[in-house]
């Protein structure tokens, strides 16, 4: 039964604390890394060590990349892999997207372009990115959402067709398939995040897959300050080494990744079977021939039907100690730092009706039933709810 905080919390009463988690880092367990760890305090080789060329060995095998390199995370990847390409200008980019994807552009002097996403599978919408090109496009900037890949095939042929680059924000996508085969052998590179939110953690980390070797090349030395060992350096790079530490937990941790996969789709098929009923809601759609990471289980949900809007119901789960997240809300184009007025209908819409449920390789089925029913019992007495939050 739904308590009697939700009417209060629908009025703009004080949070409650959840006791459920949102997400939780799945990770080997101590027993299994506690020999690496001591191994490492006591070799004094702390980074740049065996381990992290073990794993980079070992991803490449994975993602069936020619050239792996492993750095402290998604974005100092992107920040390095985009400043390799030594662009200028415009580049195409979706709005509905994580900040860091923005962010890299603006610290190698670029000018995000923002375009609309897909309806419900959220990705960046193809026709958007060639009606934006200019003479000043430079680059085309694509992205994973929620373990849903871009159309890269489609992507990559364009950018070839005007003369582009195309790198891709994969930091969702480490345990998405398309066709059968992983990510990671896209555009000029991929950057996949290995943060605690994602299947495959290494505490933090980033991994850049190319297959042009020139640019393993570059981010090799530009995450050790563009030093390459003469003291020299070629150019600016940065701090942006993974540590022995951070490689030995995602190296333990790569053998259990199907699982974690595994693990997530039983969920996404337990609160579609549950869900799918429920008027004014839908899931994430995406397209035949792709296993999405799940990294985040997003519902979208249309006010008038369901009888809450988003901002409403997540107030309600909250009261019921169920958390929830709006990715991405506000969208780059209307963070303050970005701010530019655009007509991105899509893109708002998503905005105003995403919500992602709790979502992780370590959560229970009987966790997520809860999370249904609870849902469930919040539609069917949405009406009152509504009513009774109008009335505080």
């Amino acid at each position: 039964m739904i308590s009697s905080r939700v009417p209060a919390l629908l009025g703009g009463a004080p949070t409650f604390q959840p006791s459920l988690a949102f997400t939780r880092p799945a990770v080997p367990p101590f027993a299994e890394l506690a020999p690496e760890f001591e191994e490492i305090l006591n070799s004094g080789g702390l980074t740049k060590g065996p381990r992290l060329a073990k794993l980079e060995a070992a991803l490449q095998d994975h993602l069936r990349s020619p050239n792996v390199v492993c750095v402290n995370s998604c974005t100092s990847g992107l920040i390095l892999g985009i400043q390799s390409l030594k662009l200028s200008g415009e580049v195409i980019v979706p709005s509905f997207s994580f900040m860091a994807s923005f962010h890299a552009l603006k610290w190698n002097n670029l000018t995000p372009v923002f375009v609309d996403c897909l309806p419900y599978a959220l990705t960046v919408d193809l026709a958007a990115v060639r009606a934006a090109v200019t003479p000043r496009t430079c680059a085309i900037m694509s992205a994973y959402v929620f373990g849903n890949p871009p159309y890269l095939v489609e992507l990559d042929q364009l950018a070839k067709e005007l003369g582009l680059a195309h790198f891709c924000d994969s930091a969702h996508g480490i345990g998405t398939l398309i066709d059968g085969a992983p990510a990671g052998n896209h555009g000029d590179f991929e950057v996949f995040s290995c943060s605690p939110t994602k299947l495959l953690t290494a505490a933090e980390g980033g991994v850049v897959s190319t297959r042009r070797p020139e640019i393993a090349q570059w981010i090799r030395s530009g995450r050790d300050y563009g030093n390459p060992g003469s003291y020299d350096c070629d150019f600016a790079g940065l701090n942006a080494r993974m540590s022995e530490f951070h490689a030995a937990i995602m190296l333990a941790g790569l053998p259990r990744l199907e699982s974690y996969v595994q693990a997530r789709q039983r969920l996404v098929d337990l609160y579609q079977e549950r869900l799918k009923h429920l008027p004014g809601l839908r899931f994430q759609e995406v397209r035949p021939g792709v296993r999405s990471s799940h990294k985040d289980f997003p519902i979208f949900i249309e006010a008038q039907a369901f009888g809450l809007h988003r901002n409403q119901l997540q107030k309600a789960l909250l009261a019921e100690g169920i958390p929830t997240r709006a990715y991405f809300d506000p969208p780059g184009h209307q963070l303050t730092c970005y701010k530019q007025t655009l007509d991105l209908p899509v893109t708002l819409k998503m905005c105003a009706e995403v919500l992602c449920l709790p979502m992780s390789s370590l959560m229970t089925e009987q966790e997520a039933e809860r999370v249904c029913q609870c849902l469930i019992e919040l539609q069917q007495q949405a009406p009152a709810l509504a009513k009774a939050a109008a009335l505080e």
